[in-house]
């Protein structure tokens, strides 16, 4: 027969990597649909939010909008062509399903919140002209437009683990004062989807780096650390600019020092920040530890990765 004619069937009874089944059987437990959270009866409490804080909320759905945008319609399908078997591939293509829930959950927190289809339209908007957000969209894009499969896992690393982050802070911090629950309840099922887009695509990256020569690992560690240089310096502009007025930005850098640890650690690569879970800001670690088990969150390890975790605290 022709080589070229010849196909084969994805076989589930001999799937030999256990991080795709233990990836499959966790990704049929995260799958939610946005508009059964009643995010609804948040609206009273936040009309009473300061403006400033009413505005940043808007806005970092917006954000999050615009970066999910580009995880659905690019990151995912681009990965997707350098997996190494079908079972991997299917694993991706149920991440770029999830992505696109997540996607139309921060549009409907948009509707939601808004009083009019302008204001909700103001938050699109200011995302879409965000010039921080604009450069961040592009420096990833440039990237998953390679031909290198390695770095574009790395990529894709930095803004699930990462940089997404930097819009989660704000309902993770009003919620560490007790507001917006059913806000946070959104956010508990966004962060599963990119907390797991995140391990599952960090192990897959190890298992690449691991297979490099030594030169060639040294080549990326290189350009791993240059790319998360260029985009904390790009991150510090948009979260000056998300948080003007509210008086957190400080708190968000710590923050996003903390995240991008966590995203060089899913990467196999030392931390490069002081920050660590005791360091984080008291509001925001309860924020995160009530709005969700601790499990769902970052870089876990052990010998079955996905389906037993345990943090790697540093």
């Amino acid at each position: 027969m022709n080589k070229k004619s010849y196909y084969k069937t994805s076989n589930w009874n001999a799937v030999e990597d256990q991080v795709d089944r233990s990836a499959w059987a966790r990704l049929n437990d995260i799958v939610y649909e946005p508009r059964r959270v009643p995010i609804h009866e948040d609206r009273d409490e936040f009309s009473h939010l300061p403006k400033t804080e009413q505005t940043m909320l808007l806005h970092s759905f917006g954000s999050l909008a615009l970066s999910s945008t580009l995880q659905m319609k690019v990151s995912l399908s681009k990965i997707k062509q350098d997996a190494e078997n079908s079972e991997e591939a299917a694993v991706y293509n149920a991440l770029q399903y999830l992505e696109s829930i997540n996607n139309k959950a921060y549009g409907h927190a948009l509707t939601e919140f808004s009083t009019s289809n302008e204001q909700r339209d103001e938050a699109f908007n200011w995302a879409n002209q965000n010039p921080y957000l604009q450069k961040k969209m592009r420096l990833l894009n440039t990237v998953y437009q390679s031909d290198n499969a390695i770095q574009k896992k790395a990529a894709h690393v930095f803004i699930s683990t990462g940089l997404y982050h930097s819009s989660f802070f704000g309902p993770l911090y009003l919620f560490g004062q007790h507001k917006l629950p059913r806000t946070a309840e959104l956010i508990k099922y966004a962060l599963r989807i990119t907390t797991l887009n995140g391990i599952y695509t960090g192990i897959k990256f190890r298992r690449d780096f691991f297979n490099l020569s030594k030169e060639e690992q040294k080549n990326i560690h290189k350009w791993v650390y240059d790319l998360c240089d260029r985009l904390y310096a790009n991150e510090l502009n948009h979260i000056h600019l998300l948080y003007e007025d509210t008086g957190l930005e400080d708190k968000v850098e710590h923050y996003i020092h903390y995240t991008l640890n966590k995203a060089l650690m899913n990467l196999g690569q030392e931390p490069k920040y002081p920050e660590n879970v005791e360091t984080l800001d008291p509001t925001l670690t309860t924020g995160l530890m009530e709005s969700a088990m601790i499990e769902d969150f970052f870089f876990y390890t052990n010998a079955h990765p996905i389906l037993k975790m345990h943090e790697i605290k540093k």
